[in-house]
């Protein structure tokens, strides 16, 4: 679209040259399953526990910050109200760590009045249903306040991988941390 005048112009050209089929094709073959898309081993799958706090209205009251444990006004002045577990921001330790292979089963609880859209690095989940069926394979969750839900996946691809709120100003101001696969 030409700014100037508000009127479209071409700005490729795709020839098509032949005719087109007299008749009518059937429909595709499906495609084959994706290899990796069951999470096996639920039963026996490392569990953890992430419980998600602070901001406005939030039940935090102090937490860690760089080691040290802080007064929710002490965190405020810093600008690091959120936090995981009771901590602001990255952690020495994995939230989880696990062989490459092994299932994992993250209970999130979001103890704040905001929502959080938590998102995985290296790796999809699933979340657990309350059928305890896994839901369709995801990068993130949008987590509502007061809720607890369960995701799972499994440790397939080695490495240290961060788990955070992705709306970014959360997780600088705390709401970051991390799995280790080896």
């Amino acid at each position: 679209m030409r700014i100037e005048d508000q009127e479209g112009v071409s700005q490729v050209a795709f020839p098509v040259s032949g005719r087109a089929a007299s008749a009518r094709r059937g429909s595709p073959r499906p495609l084959p399953p994706n290899p990796g898309m069951n999470i096996t081993g639920m039963e026996s799958a490392v569990t953890a526990r992430l419980n998600m706090q602070g901001g406005a209205m939030g039940t935090l009251d102090a937490a860690i910050l760089n080691g040290e444990r802080k007064s929710f006004r002490q965190l405020v002045d810093a600008n690091r109200f959120w936090a995981f577990n009771g901590t602001i921001g990255m952690t020495d330790t994995p939230l989880v760590s696990v062989s490459e292979g092994e299932t994992i089963k993250l209970e999130i609880y979001n103890d704040t009045s905001f929502s959080h859209a938590m998102h995985l690095h290296g790796m999809h989940f699933r979340e657990v249903t309350k059928d305890a069926d896994p839901g369709p394979f995801r990068d993130t969750l949008l987590m509502f306040g007061g809720e607890t839900r369960t995701i799972a996946f499994f440790a397939d691809n080695p490495g240290k991988w961060l788990f955070h709120c992705h709306m970014l100003s959360h997780a600088d101001s705390g709401m970051m941390t991390w799995l280790e696969v080896t």
